[in-house]
């Protein structure tokens, strides 16, 4: 007994019918999807030889280099305001310290944003009842057309008898 691996999905449909809105009609859909996805994940890994790896280590050193000669430039800052005797201080302005330009915003420009909070409310149903009859032409009009007579009867007998 042999088997033979294809690349068809034995579960996946034979016809599929899809309605064009256009043409408002169901219309057999010729190609049908085989591909079977088990399992699928997004990753950060990268191969060490990439060209993205290598262009990732090219800004990690460079960042690197930059906070190496800013330390430097606080350091000699420092140096030079104990050698003519002054207070150490704060150093040199920090506004030229390097920003991250993609997580940099302004504080300033930052609105308050309040999350949004489901509302319920749940209610006791209308109390109910259950209700049934039988209805007919004669519980209908019978009522309506001989009411006439029977009032009129009534107050025949109550005159003549009372």
């Amino acid at each position: 007994m042999a088997k033979m691996l294809t690349a068809n999905n034995p579960a996946a449909p034979k016809n599929t019918a899809r309605f064009n809105m256009k043409e408002r009609v169901y219309k057999l859909e010729p190609m049908v999807e085989q591909l079977l996805v088990h399992y699928a994940t997004d990753g950060w890994l990268m191969h060490k030889a990439s060209e993205d790896a290598r262009k990732q280590q090219e800004v990690e050193k460079q960042v690197e280099e930059a906070a190496a000669k800013f330390q430097n430039e606080v350091d000699r800052a420092k140096k030079e305001k104990r050698e003519e005797g002054t207070d150490a201080g704060d150093g040199p302005d920090d506004s030229r310290q390097l920003r991250n330009q993609f997580n940099f915003s302004e504080r300033a420009a930052q609105t308050l944003n309040y999350p949004m909070r489901d509302r319920e409310t749940t209610t006791e149903p209308p109390p109910t009842a259950s209700f049934s009859g039988t209805c007919s032409q004669v519980t209908l009009f019978y009522p309506t057309l001989f009411y006439p007579t029977y009032a009129l009867a009534t107050i025949f007998c109550l005159q003549e008898y009372g």
